[in-house]
């Protein structure tokens, strides 16, 4: 059964208890049906936030830390590495002619420091720690497949769009197959938007009306792209190939014109400070928790100055009881893969807290260069 790493607060099963303050942790620990790196670094660490430092000691048993596995054995502490517990001597076995080590007091062992120390640093202090060390991760660049996939808000646009008639029996848009859901390099047949002269190359993006986010309009859920293969005159249908498939392709879907994927893969974003700030207006997938590669919608966009590849930091602000200010608690990073003129669709490509809703703070803090 395969357990979310951040999905856990979902989970059926009650979680664990807290170690007790100053209880050491298990040199191993081996994973219980329910638990996630995020309930386990709550229990041993008392902040669900660092689960990423359990991974990163765990990266040769854990090959995504979205899943964890009941049966895995994980370790708590570096390699070599004796966790010590204050107060309690060291007993060293003699060998040989050897003799006993002298008492605790007179000889101390160097001691490897472990994110479960009893003399670690705040809970704050370890949250910032955790966020510097993942903003100096390598960033990766915009995928093609996310650029076509993610789809959009129709920003309450009307558009111009045609149908897919279906899958072509021969090479001839007239004559159409029976099978109602096209297959990955099918031929089919195309009425194209109005209006429109389809050349050979041409994109079609196929896609579904999904719901609607209040005051951005519609959310554009693509099915899949096409690319035409016999151009025709204004009016006329074309036949295309299905060259990618991203979710159910059926008969008589609508599907509009749509650019090439274009981006300088030898570009990356420069950190910013002063980079544009919004907030989050939906989720692609309208569920409860957020998961790592969801799409989530902001209400920036090109108008704004956002590209293709910018980076955005999701955070929430939540008000701590005995705090005086309110307390910002990043949950994300999402990268822009499309953008329209006042909203950006963007992919979670590091994720943190699951918490994320519509009105979650999108800051930009890493900007293409122009």
């Amino acid at each position: 059964m395969l357990v979310g790493v951040l999905s856990g607060a979902a989970a059926a099963q009650q979680p664990a208890a807290p170690a007790a303050p100053g209880t050491p942790p298990p040199a191993t620990y081996m994973v219980q049906q329910g638990e996630t790196l995020w309930s386990l670094a709550q229990r041993f660490l008392g902040d669900p936030l660092l689960w990423p430092e359990i991974y990163r000691l765990n990266t040769n048993v854990v090959e995504d830390p979205h899943w964890i596995y009941p049966g895995e054995e994980l370790r708590f502490a570096p390699a070599e590495t004796t966790v010590v517990v204050a107060g309690q001597p060291i007993m060293v076995t003699p060998q040989g002619d050897t003799v006993r080590a002298a008492p605790p007091q007179q000889q101390r062992p160097a001691q490897t420091p472990t994110i479960f120390s009893g003399t670690a640093a705040s809970p704050l202090r370890q949250q910032q720690e955790a966020i510097e060390l993942r903003s100096v991760r390598a960033y990766r660049a915009v995928r093609e497949g996310e650029y076509f996939s993610a789809g959009f808000l129709t920003e309450n646009q009307p558009l111009t769009v045609g149908r897919l008639l279906g899958t072509m029996r021969t090479s001839s848009v007239r004559r159409l197959s029976s099978s109602s859901s096209p297959q990955l390099f099918s031929d089919v047949a195309v009425q194209p938007p109005d209006g429109e002269q389809l050349a050979r190359g041409d994109l079609l993006l196929v896609f579904r009306r999904a719901g609607e986010v209040r005051g951005y309009g519609e959310i554009i859920r693509p099915a899949g792209l096409l690319r035409v293969t016999q151009g025709a005159e204004a009016g006329q249908n074309v036949g295309a190939q299905v060259v990618s498939i991203y979710g159910q392709i059926a008969d008589g879907q609508e599907l509009l014109k749509t650019a090439p994927f274009a981006l300088n893969t030898n570009a990356r974003p420069v950190e910013v400070t002063d980079g544009v700030t919004g907030a989050v207006v939906g989720l692609r997938d309208q569920r409860e928790f957020a998961g790592l590669q969801d799409v989530i919608y902001i209400d920036r966009g090109a108008d704004d100055g956002v590209r293709l590849g910018d980076v955005f930091a999701i955070s929430s602000v939540a008000r701590i009881r005995g705090a005086i200010d309110d307390v910002e608690q990043d949950q994300a990073r999402a990268i822009v893969v499309n953008t329209r003129s006042r909203t950006s669709s963007a992919i979670i490509i590091e994720l943190y807290r699951p918490d994320i809703r519509a009105g979650s703070v999108a800051r930009q803090v890493r900007r293409m260069p122009s």
